[in-house]
């Protein structure tokens, strides 16, 4: 992703993508296969959150090693200074967008920076904070699933609101001519 080659394999690299997956997506009533469940995605996400204190933690751990890369390093400083910077492309007072983006930006950058150090390193430091690549991964895919969810919800959302707004303006509008001239429209 994004240009990166990996120096070698995790545990949770070779996890079969759609058992991460299946435990955000199901064949609900609306649809089958793929159709994203409002539920079990917020019920994750929730999960995801509650695990903030952990990464800070991990990140702040992998600061301090001299085994993580320069590259490492950055992408924590980057991520840390990305979440407290009040200009964002997703401003943080948008309730659960705002906020999205700067946790899914702190959960890549210590993804990074733990893949650029020996994975002895790695697994002792996700063990000192009580998570796992298993768990890592898994909130990643959370937070897509996430996005995505919202995306969609949202954009529903908005064209009912849309619908009922160009409702009102019409009815509105037609309130507004003269009986007569409803269905002209002078020059």
């Amino acid at each position: 992703m994004f240009g990166f080659r990996r120096s070698r394999v995790r545990p949770s690299d070779t996890a079969d993508p759609a058992v991460v997956q299946g435990e955000v997506v199901s064949g609900g009533r609306r649809g089958g296969p793929g159709e994203l469940d409002g539920r079990k995605v917020v019920t994750r996400f929730v999960g995801v959150v509650a695990r903030v204190p952990k990464y800070v933690r991990l990140g702040w751990l992998l600061m301090n090693d001299p085994t993580v890369s320069g590259r490492g390093k950055a992408a924590l400083g980057g991520g840390l200074a990305y979440a407290i910077s009040p200009i964002d492309p997703v401003p943080g007072f948008i309730p659960v967008i705002g906020q999205l983006d700067d946790l899914a930006i702190l959960v890549l950058a210590v993804r990074t920076a733990l893949k650029s150090c020996p994975s002895e390193v790695a697994d002792r430091r996700l063990d000192e904070v009580g998570l796992s690549w298993a768990i890592l991964e898994r909130d990643i895919v959370t937070i897509r699933a996430t996005t995505i969810w919202l995306a969609r919800k949202g954009g529903a959302l908005a064209s009912r609101a849309g619908k009922a707004l160009l409702g009102m303006a019409a009815r509105r509008l037609k309130a507004a001519l003269p009986s007569g001239a409803a269905g002209v429209v002078e020059p």
